[in-house]
């Protein structure tokens, strides 16, 4: 065997048992320069948790993560249901999930800017977060981005019901998100923890590539608006322009205070 052959054959041996250098070489069909992946990454494309909730700041590869798991959910030969607050979002994140197709041997039957289906029957759907667009499939795998911004009552609950029947027995959901206050069902995974779901916290502090984006950000947000975009805080309703713990402090039970405690 030539050496060029038989190194090749070793990258692809090395990518078959390392879920970590499998995304490796995911990313660099879109950064050629990447160089490693992150350890919270590998944790959560590895996880065999029923639910899987990534609680991660922007720009950190979430939807890199949600990526790498569609396409070895493809590789498997299974379908799986993509759902984003918006149809821009689910666009990108199908073409995500076709710039990492090329970096296997899978042959792709049919593509769309939200759907994709391979020759050995597996399909990646995406679709916008609405009741009506969402029923009628059965999926393998769910994967939810920005849960916390999912549109209609109770915080996106309703959503989520009328995406969970679709999920096989044995299927795995992801759900991910920036934090967007604290009244929403993406909070509760987090504030009301459940013990079947594996929670991954990724600040943007813990992250050594980001480190002059988030000192860029450290100048110019809010400190509040900073503990929730970077340090993924869950603070008040995701929208006051004060916090409420800052209020909170700021008040007084010194009887005439300007601004008495209730």
């Amino acid at each position: 065997m030539p050496f060029d052959a038989f190194h090749d054959w070793c990258s692809l041996v090395e990518r078959d048992l390392d879920p970590g250098a499998e995304m490796l070489h995911f990313l660099r069909q879109e950064v050629p320069g990447a160089t490693s992946v992150d350890p919270w990454q590998v944790e959560a494309i590895t996880s065999d948790a029923q639910t899987v909730a990534l609680l991660v700041c922007r720009q950190a590869g979430k939807s890199c993560v949600l990526a790498t798991r569609g396409v070895r959910e493809l590789k498997n030969g299974g379908t799986t249901i993509c759902l984003a607050p918006a149809e821009r979002q689910t666009r990108e994140i199908t073409r995500k999930v076709q710039h990492y197709l090329r970096a296997t041997d899978l042959v792709v039957e049919r593509a769309t800017q939200t759907e994709i289906e391979c020759s050995n029957g597996g399909r990646f759907i995406a679709v916008p977060a609405s009741g009506a667009t969402i029923r009628g499939y059965s999926a393998d795998l769910l994967l939810v981005d920005e849960m916390a911004y999912l549109p209609g009552a109770n915080g996106g609950e309703d959503v989520v019901v009328a995406l969970l029947p679709m999920l096989k027995d044995n299927g795995q959901t992801f759900y991910a998100s920036t934090p967007a206050g604290k009244n929403n069902l993406f909070a509760n995974l987090f504030l009301e923890p459940k013990d079947n779901v594996h929670r991954i916290k990724v600040p943007g502090t813990s992250i050594p590539r980001l480190a002059s984006r988030v000192e860029r950000l450290r100048s110019q947000l809010s400190a509040t608006r900073f503990r929730q975009e970077v340090m993924c805080e869950f603070l008040s309703d995701g929208l006051s322009y004060f916090d409420l713990a800052t209020i909170e402090n700021a008040t007084s039970t010194t009887e005439g205070a300007v601004c008495p405690r209730i």
